[in-house]
């Protein structure tokens, strides 16, 4: 991985030691490969995002409270006001929370998830409760976790990856558009919006409270973080790994219900590379030990489905169904496999879907697999001369093949084609 990303080097711990091979865990990985806060989001599979953490409080009542993220074997990082006592700055006793990583369904325990107790919770020190300054805290567990397919700590940044319209992740099992905590973790995209257009939605409630170590995000379409998803990761998947870009800290209130959130509202993250010195100053020695053999490339390998014509989110659902995800084709090196494919396949005529949408965000293709826009780091499209053409304003999802070869088109997402699945794995050194 580019070393210069992250200083997850730091993060990494080790799951197995044989006789034969030493493996380890990079930061930001999924390992569990199998398919089977967030109003008007989407139900992720386990073990999608192993870093993500309930938080509990276990007096007066035991019940979730936030979420957070997993950064080491002993380190969560969370939004202060999850874990200070209400009104102050003071963090609340260690004897009062615990924490739960591995875990899907919320209502559920299963045989995956781990909890520790904690051995200190470590507030910013210059955190403000009434204006969400320094929103930020650390959770040591007095025990590490095991790292598994389960459980996996995400990436770090060493530099901001906030620029305005990127896209990213936002994870939780906050209030759904029921008004009620989800059972199911969710998650949903959430575009980078810039500081003045945030304002500038939302006077009353950014103007005074945005700071310089903060950023917004978000769709105002009733896609949202709410309540309960406090301290959850806004992630971004950059080079073959996921990061904790932002560390969801508040939104505005809905008008006819102060204690609820509004959904149609940016929402405001602690940005947390701005922490980066503070984090390492406050638990540097929590962390994992680094791996020994570090993966050095990602390996692609594509699979041409002729056998069923599918629509776009059909395709989708089935490539993950066997362990793989719709194709994303970021290289030329990428469309000489996929055309390669083809040629073995049992029909060579296309077209096939591949996984780039612009659904919800017209003009704005990301790769549905890896929710990283088309483009991004490599700069490498392949659209047919006169595309994309969004053709009647309808046109949201990328085939490729239509007029032979791998360039790309794109088409109506509920028109039924054949698609092409892709499976990607580490190549270790």
């Amino acid at each position: 991985m580019n070393a210069s990303l992250a200083f997850c080097t730091a993060l990494i711990g080790l799951l197995i030691l044989n006789d034969a091979n030493i493996w380890c865990f990079q930061c930001g990985i999924r390992q569990y490969k199998t398919r089977s806060l967030i109003t008007n989001a989407y139900n992720v599979q386990p073990g999608d995002y192993p870093w993500h953490t309930a938080i509990y409080q276990v007096v007066p009542i035991r019940q979730y409270i936030c979420g957070g993220t997993l950064v080491g074997q002993s380190v969560i990082i969370t939004s202060a006001h999850c874990v200070t006592v209400q009104g102050q700055s003071e963090a609340r006793d260690i004897d009062e929370l615990v924490i739960k990583v591995g875990k899907h369904l919320l209502n559920v325990k299963s045989e995956f998830e781990l909890e520790r107790e904690l051995s200190s919770i470590i507030v910013h020190s210059e955190f403000s409760s009434d204006k969400h300054d320094n929103d930020i805290a650390l959770m040591i567990t007095k025990e590490p976790l095991e790292y598994g397919k389960f459980v996996q700590p995400a990436c770090l940044p060493t530099f901001s990856l906030t620029r305005d319209n990127a896209v990213g992740n936002i994870v939780g099992w906050g209030f759904t558009n029921k008004k009620s905590i989800s059972n199911v973790l969710k998650a949903a995209n959430a575009p980078i919006v810039s500081r003045a257009l945030c304002v500038k939605s939302n006077p009353s409630v950014f103007s005074s409270t945005l700071t310089n170590e903060m950023f917004c995000a978000g769709y105002r379409n009733g896609t949202n973080a709410c309540n309960g998803d406090s301290g959850g990761g806004f992630f971004r998947f950059v080079e073959g790994n996921w990061y904790l870009v932002g560390i969801t800290s508040f939104t505005a209130a809905k008008q006819q219900n102060e204690n609820l959130c509004s959904s149609t509202d940016y929402t405001a993250f602690i940005d947390v590379v701005k922490y980066k010195r503070w984090i390492e100053e406050n638990s540097v020695s929590s962390f994992g030990s680094p791996c020994l053999h570090q993966p050095t490339i990602f390996m692609k390998q594509y699979s041409v489905h002729n056998n069923i014509h599918v629509t776009f989110m059909e395709a989708w659902r089935l490539c993950q169904a066997i362990g793989q995800r719709l194709a994303t084709i970021t290289s030329e090196e990428d469309s000489r496999l996929v055309e390669e494919a083809i040629a073995k396949s049992t029909n060579t005529n296309g077209p096939w879907y591949i996984g780039g949408t612009d659904w919800g965000n017209e003009g704005h293709f990301v790769w549905i697999s890896t929710n990283t826009p088309v483009g991004h780091e490599t700069g490498y499209i392949n659209f047919s001369s006169g595309q994309p053409d969004n053709y009647r304003e309808n046109e949201h999802c990328l085939e490729v093949g239509r007029w032979g070869g791998v360039k790309w088109n794109d088409v109506h997402c509920h028109a039924r084609s054949r698609y092409i699945c892709e499976t990607v794995s580490p190549h270790w050194s």
